[in-house]
């Protein structure tokens, strides 16, 4: 047996490697944030990026489109480590470079913004230095997250390079005001740094996005679609556990299911976390179709008839949607135990909240026959939590805006900024 054959060993390896890259990260951050200084930073020059790199996804994707569309004085750049995404996104138009290519460090290193989703290994961390750091995230805080959560288990070294991290960031986008306290007690941050605009993503739940297509499966999509057109929709989007090793389905009696789905002429679509994949194989009625964890939640929620999910934050996206939500909270004492939650549950679920396979069976009938009492609480629940004002993707382009000073007429002329141009070119 090699020494690289364990599994455990492997997963071990990989966490002490990113550990160490993340603490030597932030050491050139701090270095390149007084280096910028001497070669400036081009305030019209914004590069996005979303969960470390993997994905054209989420919050930074759809203001990414926004901008592109809407604002020439921006100059929006993709950096990913995924040559598929940047290929199509080159494909139609849009500027897009692999994070570690020569031109996509030397556009981080440029970029007067820095736009990310999850943090700042969404792009290149070390060349983000002097930039304007605005965090997108990526929900609505129902469970604890960063500091409230695992942060403070982490090594001495890594815990010192979030908290770094963190003082870097300058903006942080939320839902609502409830959620301002909530961020600026999991990322350890002036409350005045966190602003309620809304999500981007959320603008897609009302209109098309131009470019929201790009970098999908849009077959699954289209399915989608055609499913929706003609028989009831019911979409399941499931909390990723670590601690699990079970899969959203295991949680579910399929063959009783099936059969409730099959005389309601309806269909449950399960979509897993990115971090969890479902077999099709395994699943035993055609009424429940397992989607690709690369599915794009946002293009698919306006085709669900009701929502099914435990403690995701999605569910306050679809809030805005004002139709029914089901909530199936099995593992409710262990997940609040092991988790923690910033407000009581029962008090943030505008929907039935099953704790067993045959409550959620009745509460699935009980929708599927067309009964919607929690009306009122959604609205309760809405505007305690969800940014309903149109276009939040404008409204978080003006607040980075905001943070810029006014664009030069000329690129800076000195003799480092020129070997950095031509490094780029």
């Amino acid at each position: 047996m090699g020494p690289f054959s364990n599994p455990l060993r492997n997963a071990s390896l990989r966490t002490h490697l990113s550990h160490a890259l993340l603490v030597i990260g932030c050491l050139l951050h701090w270095v390149v944030a007084r280096l910028s200084e001497l070669w400036g930073r081009d305030p019209s020059l914004w590069v996005f990026g979303a969960r470390s790199g993997e994905a054209f996804a989420d919050n930074a994707k759809y203001l990414y489109l926004h901008v592109a569309s809407t604002h020439p004085e921006i100059r929006p750049v993709w950096l990913s480590k995924d040559r598929a995404a940047v290929r199509d996104l080159r494909e139609r138009g849009y500027e897009a470079h692999h994070v570690h290519s020569p031109r996509g460090v030397y556009l981080n290193l440029r970029a007067g913004a820095v736009l990310v989703t999850h943090g700042l290994r969404d792009v290149n961390l070390w060349c983000s230095g002097g930039a304007k750091a605005v965090m997108l995230w990526h929900g609505t805080a129902l469970k604890h997250v960063s500091w409230d959560a695992h942060f403070p288990d982490e090594p001495l070294p890594v815990r010192l390079a979030h908290g770094y991290t963190h003082r870097t960031l300058d903006l942080v986008t939320v839902t609502a005001e409830s959620m301002v306290p909530v961020f600026a007690s999991a990322f350890r941050i002036d409350p005045a740094r966190i602003v309620a605009t809304g999500y981007p993503r959320n603008d897609a739940l009302f209109e098309p996005t131009p470019g929201a297509e790009i970098g999908i499966d849009q077959s699954v999509h289209r399915r989608v679609e055609r499913l929706a057109a003609e028989h009831t929709v019911l979409l399941y989007l499931p909390t990723f556990r670590d601690s699990s090793e079970s899969t959203a389905l295991d949680v579910l009696d399929l063959p009783a299911l099936g059969g409730l789905l099959e005389r309601h002429d309806a269909y449950l679509l399960v979509k897993s976390h990115p971090n969890e994949a479902i077999d099709p194989d395994a699943v035993p009625s055609e009424r429940v179709v397992p989607l690709p964890e690369t599915a794009d939640s946002h293009l698919l929620l306006p085709y669900a008839d009701a929502l099914i999910s435990d403690y995701s934050s999605v569910v306050f996206d679809y809030l805005l949607l004002d139709r029914p939500v089901v909530f199936y909270a099995h593992d409710l004492e262990e997940y609040r135990d092991e988790r923690g939650f910033y407000f009581e549950y029962e008090d943030v679920t505008p929907g039935p909240v099953a704790r067993s396979s045959p409550a959620f069976l009745r509460s699935i009938e009980r929708v599927l026959a067309g009964a919607d009492p929690y009306a009122d609480e959604r609205a309760r629940v809405r505007e305690r939590f969800c940014h309903t004002d149109e276009n939040r993707s404008e409204a978080v382009y003006e607040a980075a805006w905001r943070l810029l000073p006014p664009a030069p007429s000329k690129p800076a002329d000195s003799s480092l900024a020129s070997r950095l141009q031509r490094f780029g070119d």
